[in-house]
């Protein structure tokens, strides 16, 4: 069962349920965890978006206030000249190189989770749209993942960046931070998150951006949130 499969059976299980504050779901969500697992704190968010019509999808990097506790798998596809700058960072989930990774996704071997290039590196990162676009890994500039500052944005992401794409439901799914996160931390996270997405409304949108936001754990209850 599909991400996407599951988000749409667990609305249909709680649309008779009444809607609770970020807080209370919160609790109900820590309460149900009998486990030490440090499980991840998700958020889905249905929008407003009639993809049937191909209304442009929301895409953005969000620097949240505690950033999510994920280790990203970073690749940085850097030419040699700018390589020096990056040996600073002290990351083993970040991989820095160029061709021999070029070599290595055009036979679909990909261990990422963030792709990043500059445009120098983007003429033959560029080749691999079909590969890297269907994942979502696709260097943007619009991101920042194509950048001649890759440093920058690589401490952004170990600082709290994510990225996030509504899917062609409208829907956009996310870790918010984990268990292991103070109430206020995720409190902070989940309102940054909600207020950015409410400034990015597009003026012909008829009504709010944001139609209903569920909060669970990995695989746990979801909770209809107070929007």
């Amino acid at each position: 069962m599909n991400k996407a499969t599951i988000t749409r059976t667990r609305k249909q299980a709680l649309t008779r349920k009444q809607a609770l504050t970020i807080k209370q779901a919160l609790e109900k969500i820590k309460t149900n965890i009998k486990t030490k697992i440090n499980f991840s704190i998700d958020i889905d968010i249905i929008l407003n978006i009639d993809y049937k019509n191909q209304n442009i999808p929301i895409r953005t990097a969000i620097p949240l206030p505690y950033g999510n506790g994920k280790k990203y798998k970073i690749l940085a596809l850097i030419e040699k000249e700018k390589r020096k700058e990056l040996y600073n960072i002290k990351e083993k989930s970040i991989q820095i190189g160029y061709k021999k990774y070029i070599d290595q996704m055009k036979k679909r071997l990909i261990k990422f989770d963030i792709i990043i290039a500059t445009p120098k590196t983007m003429q033959l990162v560029s080749q691999l749209g079909k590969i890297l676009g269907p994942k979502g890994l696709m260097p943007n500039p619009f991101l920042g993942t194509v950048t001649n500052s890759p440093q920058k944005i690589i401490n952004e992401i170990l600082n709290g960046k994510i990225f996030l794409k509504s899917d062609r439901y409208g829907i956009i799914h996310s870790s918010i931070g984990r268990i292991n996160f103070t109430n206020q931390q995720l409190i902070s996270n989940i309102q940054f998150l909600i207020n950015y997405l409410k400034r990015k409304k597009n003026n012909t949108l008829k009504g709010e951006l944001i139609k209903k936001i569920y909060l669970s754990s990995t695989m746990g209850t979801s909770y209809l949130i107070k929007s």
